[in-house]
């Protein structure tokens, strides 16, 4: 898929987030930490990855449906397990060796993906981290499926009236008390509307005549508003000013999408910080190893603040260039051969589907 401007710039902008977010546990105490409103922002560097994927999801598989005139769920599968799964396995592999004291629920919940719904007591600081990836794969399980079973027609008001729902549900679920034990901001059931608005953005932004109607509407002063109205929401963060967040930032996204020429964008889009956005994906897995444990345990000169970040910086250099790239190009080639097949099975029943009496 080609690249997005300014989106690899908004990766940039969520990884350095998280990384500044945890940099200063060396300095400040976890309580202390969450009294830096400054420092507490950078937390939120996920929602910006949860928005991202929303958008780019979905729009690949717009896309795809409208060169193809269908999805290949088994290509769309293909490239999300060349590019999730190499990297993944691979931290999973050395956090087992480095420190072996990890339980066995804790890293089936990894690799089973529901590291987001162990209780309170297993969020070993090694693999918290992964519950934002549980979120995000439990969303590529459910919405392309849906896609693919409503259709590209109903496909924007089922993902609006769906994140509605989650919206609704994260107002109502603390009333009712359920899983007490799971920190809520890490549950799937209360976070996919950060996916969901990002998807309905998607479906604007591929609709030539939707598109242009945004532009317009997403003028500067218009879109700096947005951005306020975001940052204040994370500043009185609560379960109403949530939804709130989820809606404003795929929207905050499409406006620099939309109007490359503003400065913000050109930044955006400055090459070393496009850089950083792609290869934020290693980042994100490795930071937590190299990162957030040095201030425990400094052992090693590596681990200690602030060589620990020349080494995150090295090894998700070596994650990416190594393992995730050329695996992705491996992925790519074989969903190709996949979306072209499930192409020409729908080119030669097309007449029958067209004339079924015939």
């Amino acid at each position: 898929m080609k690249r997005i401007p300014t989106l690899d710039g908004w990766r940039a902008v969520a990884i350095l987030g998280v990384i500044w977010y945890h940099a200063m546990t060396f300095f400040f105490t976890d309580e202390e930490l969450y009294n830096l409103t400054p420092a507490h922002f950078g937390a939120f560097g996920v929602d910006l990855f949860f928005g991202l994927s929303g958008v780019l999801i979905t729009g690949l598989l717009l896309k795809e449906w409208g060169e193809a005139g269908s999805v290949s769920l088994k290509a769309f599968y293909t490239r999300r397990v060349f590019r999730i799964f190499p990297v993944y396995l691979l931290f999973l592999g050395v956090v087992v060796v480095a420190r072996p004291m990890h339980t066995p629920r804790e890293l089936a919940s990894c690799l089973l993906f529901y590291r987001n719904y162990l209780p309170n007591g297993w969020l070993w600081r090694d693999t918290v981290h992964l519950w934002s990836l549980s979120v995000e794969e439990h969303f590529y399980l459910i919405w392309p499926s849906l896609l693919v079973l409503c259709g590209v027609k109903w496909g924007r008001n089922v993902a609006a009236w769906l994140a509605i729902a989650v919206g609704f549900w994260r107002l109502v679920e603390p009333q009712m008390g359920l899983l007490p034990q799971v920190p809520p901001h890490l549950r799937s059931d209360l976070r996919m509307d950060a996916l969901l608005w990002g998807a309905v953005v998607a479906f604007t932004l591929d609709d030539a005549a939707a598109r242009e109607k945004l532009r317009v509407q997403l003028r500067f002063w218009p879109w700096l508003g947005m951005v306020a109205v975001a940052l204040l929401s994370i500043r009185f963060y609560s379960n109403l000013t949530s939804m709130w967040l989820a809606v404003l930032i795929p929207m905050i996204l499409a406006g620099t999408v939309l109007h490359p020429e503003w400065l913000i964008s050109r930044v955006l889009d400055f090459a070393p910080i496009a850089w950083i956005g792609r290869i934020s994906y290693s980042l994100y897995i490795w930071q937590q190893l190299l990162l957030v444990p040095g201030w425990e345990n400094p052992s090693h000169s590596w681990t200690r603040w602030p060589w620990n970040l020349t080494a995150v910086l090295a090894v998700a250099c070596a994650s990416y260039y190594l393992v995730e790239t050329p695996l992705l190009r491996v992925g790519g080639r074989l969903a190709a051969k996949f979306t072209a097949r499930s192409s020409a099975r729908r080119r030669a029943l097309q007449p029958i589907l067209s004339n079924p009496i015939a």
